[in-house]
């Protein structure tokens, strides 16, 4: 059995992390049986790349949601792209590089970067990291933990920049996305595949937590994205419209 080392489901989603939130759904699409663990601060520790998601599969513990992918890609004979012309596949592995290493860093600095949403997301972590500990007592963790990810923020370069120019950079991003899923059901075509399940777990971490920015404003106007979210959750996580 496969164990998927997850962050906690919130807001009706079923995961609050993108990279944890694209795995599962990476899973679902291709069938495959798993159990979930949901991380508190202690299971950080096991974390083989110091970092969410990772998995326990046949004993051994393997981290990042893209090399994991590319494993059971191999190990279980799964490919999720096998319809795809070489450029169509060309064209995924852009898109999703783009939601990974750039488009990603939208949501950090809509939780960690604005001061009026991080008093409300410091909460969530604490709960998240210590479930069992009162708030006063896992703050500083978590106000430590806010400082290395905005070190981490500030040195991939994105966090150099100013509100308005992270909200231009991280928009041109969502409406690339826009422009190629136009009015097709999915990004390549008529079934979903790999590029599906990273930009589903991306939209969602943008517009489900209860945070403002222009940027979840600019993608709440791009319906064909907000409807491919809610066909991605009706074909592969039903039970969250049943128990949101």
């Amino acid at each position: 059995m496969l164990t998927l080392y997850t962050f906690l489901s919130l807001w009706n989603l079923p995961s609050i992390s993108p990279a944890c939130l694209e795995l599962e759904t990476w899973f679902r699409m291709a069938e495959l049986p798993y159990n979930t663990v949901i991380i508190t601060a202690n299971d950080l520790e096991l974390a083989p790349k110091g970092k969410i998601p990772f998995v326990d599969y046949q004993g051994q513990l393997i981290g990042d949601a893209t090399l994991i992918i590319e494993m059971l890609e191999q190990a279980e004979g799964i490919d999720l792209d096998t319809n795809l012309t070489l450029t169509e596949r060309a064209i995924s592995l852009a898109f999703r590089r783009m939601l990974k290493e750039n488009t990603y860093w939208g949501t950090i600095h809509i939780r960690y970067g604005l001061e009026e949403n991080w008093q409300g997301y410091r909460d969530v972590l604490a709960h998240a990291f210590f479930p069992e500990a009162p708030l006063e007592a896992s703050k500083p963790f978590v106000e430590e933990f806010r400082q290395t990810i905005l070190s981490q923020f500030r040195g991939h370069g994105m966090g150099r920049h100013n509100y308005e120019d992270i909200s231009q950079l991280i928009c041109a991003d969502f409406q690339a996305l826009s422009d190629l899923l136009a009015d097709k059901p999915f990004f390549l075509g008529n079934q979903p595949t790999t590029l599906d399940a990273t930009a589903y777990a991306s939209i969602g971490n943008f517009i489900k937590p209860p945070y403002g920015s222009s940027i979840v404003d600019y993608i709440l106007r791009r319906s064909n994205l907000c409807q491919h979210y809610e066909r991605m959750t009706q074909q592969f996580f039903s039970e969250r419209l049943l128990n949101p």
